[in-house]
């Protein structure tokens, strides 16, 4: 069964069933495929438990919102009847997917859409949820910045001096290195057949962003993990290398060197990059010289892990690298246009089908901060 056929008892019941599973004490019954099937599927239904509680939250506040209108009137009739087909408002969201689909408008749907041919904001949201899916696009600084951004990074930072009193204080030598982030096309496009227009308003919406936005997101996700900045984003990849992890399996010594290698200032949102099969293949089994692991499960979600404390961001982009520190701080991202999404029916006119195209412009870079890299040993 789809976790979305799921009510929330089915999806906590099946949560707690992988728990017990999963649990430390019967680890050693399961393989390591099992082990990660296990660990994915539980990710996927805390994902999909925290999104219904935010959607939740959100029905609740326009409810909230909706009673506090209540007993208020209109004044302007003429305001009125222009909000109707404002960005926010059911009527432009049901006439602009209608259009999409290639829909009959009314003539006042047609007016609005092509008047504005903004994504609604509700369906908007519902794209920018998708980013939500990707622990490595929440942990980097990203922008909405229409055009070409020029940021300046810290590069030599002087510390605070004492000055004795009476004394006049003497400007230290601080510079700035300047960052600059272009716009590149992330594009997804799906061909459908003429079905599409069978769908209703609400499905079509959800199989668009599915089929649109999450790939968009998936792109930008693995630029920032591993664009070699030719024709294409920046990715972590480009850092130079702090050092080397040892070959055949990393080592207690080995993760105690990565996380001392890093500016204690970076410390409180450092967390660690790797791919799922340096983690589960490399890490997960790791113990200091007493026998303890150095990977913790948080308690508030299983499927998330702590690397002596520090949390781990699975992202099959770095391949075997593995980037420890403050991703805040040490990569920037910049939408220097938002997604959009348009169709066009005229590109397979012999097939009847539509073809749907998700569109954004953006870019990204490592700022040389905050932010360590090694990489496994040649022997």
């Amino acid at each position: 069964m789809n976790l979305s056929e799921m009510n929330g008892e089915q999806l906590q019941a099946r949560l707690d069933e992988l728990k017990a599973e999963t649990a430390e004490e019967k680890r050693d019954a399961l393989t390591t495929d099992e082990l990660e099937e296990r660990v994915k599927e539980m990710e996927a239904i805390t994902a999909e438990i925290e999104a219904r509680k935010a959607a939740a939250a959100e029905e609740a506040r326009k409810a909230e919102e909706a009673a506090k209108m209540d007993g208020k009137k209109i004044i302007e009739e003429d305001k009125k009847m222009e909000n109707r087909f404002a960005v926010n408002s059911p009527e432009y969201r049901e006439a602009f997917l209608k259009n999409l689909q290639g829909k009959e408008l009314t003539a006042e749907e047609r007016n609005a859409v092509v008047a504005t041919a903004a994504i609604p904001t509700e369906t908007a949201n519902k794209i920018w949820g998708k980013m939500q899916l990707y622990p490595i696009l929440n942990a980097i600084d990203v922008m909405h910045i229409p055009g070409n951004v020029i940021l300046p990074v810290e590069g030599t930072i002087n510390d605070a001096a004492v000055v004795a009193m009476g004394t006049a204080s003497v400007d230290s030598a601080d510079t700035l290195t300047p960052v600059s982030l272009g716009a590149y096309k992330l594009i997804k496009t799906v061909e459908i057949t003429a079905d599409v227009k069978a769908m209703a308003v609400p499905a079509f919406e959800d199989w668009l962003v599915d089929r649109l936005a999450n790939k968009l997101f998936r792109l930008v996700a693995s630029k920032v993990a591993a664009g070699t900045g030719t024709n294409e984003p920046t990715g972590l990849a480009t850092i130079t290398a702090t050092g080397t992890y040892t070959k055949a399996a990393i080592s207690y010594a080995d993760l105690l060197t990565i996380i001392g290698s890093l500016p204690a200032e970076y410390d409180p949102n450092a967390c660690f990059v790797m791919s799922r099969a340096t983690f589960y293949g490399n890490v997960l089994n790791v113990t200091t010289t007493q026998k303890q692991p150095v990977v913790v499960a948080d308690p508030q979600a299983p499927a998330k892990y702590n690397v002596f404390g520090f949390p781990v961001i699975i992202e099959d982009g770095v391949g075997t690298d593995i980037i420890f520190g403050d991703l805040k701080e040490g990569y920037v991202w910049n939408f220097a246009k938002d997604v959009e999404v348009e169709s066009d029916a005229s590109v397979a006119f012999r097939t009847g089908s539509t073809v749907f195209r998700g569109m954004a412009l953006g870019d990204g870079k490592p700022t040389g901060v905050g932010l360590v890299r090694y990489t496994k040993a040649a022997s």
